[in-house]
């Protein structure tokens, strides 16, 4: 009804979205997606990193961090599809690490509020996390702000996006 040239979408859930770009491939509007992929839709182009390789690079970080021993958390948002690239890499480059388990991925939509709440559960359900990967820099600052809140210091945190925020508190 607006006449738009064109659609640019990062799609909070990748497979969902598909069912509302069926009125923009009728109307031969093209969509592009950036960082988040759709599932379904007819899609002119897909602009992200290599989420594959980002997961695979946090897992190899956090595995020198642990010393390649420990027990691990992800915060997770398993509805996208740049997020489920983010975890297999994470998870395949565990593999190389066997001394690392990871005891429970609980999700927090990318948000640090929610996030938040899942770490505190994690904190209590398993006393020995002695790691995080938060799939992006929310729900790494979130689990960060109950670790402190908690006073351990021996909880290493890694997340994804390299924001402002995420780098100061590195």
């Amino acid at each position: 009804a607006q006449h738009v040239a064109a659609l640019l979408l990062a799609p909070c859930d990748s497979s969902a979205v598909g069912q509302n770009l069926q009125s923009a491939e009728r109307a031969n509007i093209p969509v592009f997606t950036a960082d988040i992929a759709a599932r379904s839709g007819k899609i002119v182009s897909h602009v992200a990193s290599d989420n594959v390789l980002g997961g695979r690079l946090a897992a190899k970080t956090l595995a020198g961090f642990l010393g390649d021993k420990g027990h691990v958390v992800i915060i997770d948002h398993p509805t996208v599809a740049s997020v489920q690239d983010r975890v297999r890499g994470f998870e395949e480059e565990l593999k190389n690490h066997p001394g690392i388990t990871i005891v429970a991925r609980p999700s927090a939509d990318g948000q640090r509020a929610k996030a938040m709440s899942a770490m505190e559960d994690m904190l209590q359900a398993h006393r020995d996390v002695n790691g995080v990967f938060g799939i992006n820099d929310d729900s790494a600052l979130g689990a960060l702000s109950v670790v402190e809140a908690a006073g351990r210091k021996d909880v290493a945190i890694v997340g994804y996006d390299a924001t402002a925020e995420a780098q100061a508190a590195i």
